[in-house]
């Protein structure tokens, strides 16, 4: 079972500081009973796994400021839901411009590392090469022989 946690709040419920977990609050307040709920000044709060991002979406920098400290990126609030404080987490989609910079990177990278693989193509959807054949799904490994288009067992 995952520990409780509970953020520190003032008199309008507008979180201070960040989630503490049950065990420490215990320790400043032993005499309380947490089966009844968090101490005064203290609200309940939930921890919410960041999502897995689409290939053309972006945590929202513009929001989180010092919260995310912990992460690599802002795109993170603490916001009450359902009476409860919850990480919520912020995405947004690519512009434009950052949409072709990630594409046009990826095609860069493919053409440093298989210069000579110039039958594959770029799939705008997944952000990938695709070679013009399947790779095999037998679960053995294969190389790429670009000449004759085909997959070779790696032996």
């Amino acid at each position: 079972m995952t520990e409780r946690l509970y953020i520190k709040v003032d008199e309008n419920n507008v979180h201070i500081g960040h989630p503490r977990f049950e065990s420490n609050m215990k320790a400043i307040y032993p005499d309380h009973d947490f089966d009844w709920g968090p101490p005064n000044g203290f609200m309940s709060f939930i921890r919410v796994e960041p999502p897995e991002l689409g290939v053309y979406e972006l945590f929202d920098e513009t929001i989180g400021g010092n919260i995310a400290l912990a992460f690599s990126h802002n795109g993170l609030s603490y916001d009450i839901v359902d009476g409860v404080y919850k990480d919520v987490w912020h995405v947004r989609n690519m512009t434009t411009e950052e949409k072709t910079e990630k594409q046009n990177s990826v095609k860069a990278a493919f053409a440093e590392l298989h210069p000579t693989w110039s039958s594959w193509t770029f799939n705008e959807t997944t952000c990938e090469m695709e070679p013009p054949v399947a790779y095999p799904d037998d679960g053995k490994p294969y190389t790429w022989d670009n000449e004759n288009q085909t997959w070779n067992l790696v032996e």
